[in-house]
């Protein structure tokens, strides 16, 4: 090292490099699992003592010295990916929420265009009952005394017209 710092001695830098650029990148290539990236920490890594080779000292060996750099380098990585994973989470949480809005309204307005179509063509009886249960949601019971008949007849009518909807794949 004191002769990176004295002499600004290449040869001693590339001889840092070589010595132990496998042994830091293989250690940054088992923490984040991304070739590229352990590539580009260590790279940044090797810059940085360049560039700061007047002011290092080293109080432990050159693979601690480097090792702690990198795991700085690893916690300061980990941070930035957790924010803009945080970020990327809320802008496809709030696309997703705007998205979902827009497709729930129109899949709704079709469904329910499809269904009115699919009750037009039931039994006029069974459609009558379907339309008060369901349109101005009276119970099995007042539709019995409204039409005159069986609660067990209004609620076969009903499960009837459910049935048939559901065959033309209507989900009610």
């Amino acid at each position: 090292m004191n002769l990176l710092k004295d002499g600004d001695d290449r040869n001693a830098f590339n001889e840092l490099y070589v010595r132990y650029w496998k042994v830091i990148y293989d250690i940054g290539f088992k923490k984040l699992h991304n070739a590229p990236l352990a590539e580009d920490l260590v790279h940044d890594l090797f810059v940085d003592i360049w560039n700061k080779r007047q002011e290092i000292t080293i109080h432990s060996t050159f693979i601690g010295y480097f090792h702690t750099m990198l795991k700085n380098r690893l916690i300061d990585q980990s941070r930035k990916n957790a924010f803009q994973l945080q970020v990327q989470q809320d802008i496809l949480e709030r696309t997703s929420a705007n998205e979902n809005q827009f497709f729930d309204a129109v899949a709704s307005d079709d469904i329910e265009k499809q269904l009115m179509a699919e009750v037009e063509n039931l039994p006029s009886d069974m459609k009558k009952i379907f339309l008060l249960s369901r349109q101005e949601h009276l119970s099995t019971i007042e539709i019995a005394q409204k039409l005159s008949l069986s609660p067990q007849t209004v609620k076969n009518q009903i499960s009837n017209a459910i049935r048939r909807l559901r065959l033309k794949e209507l989900h009610l």
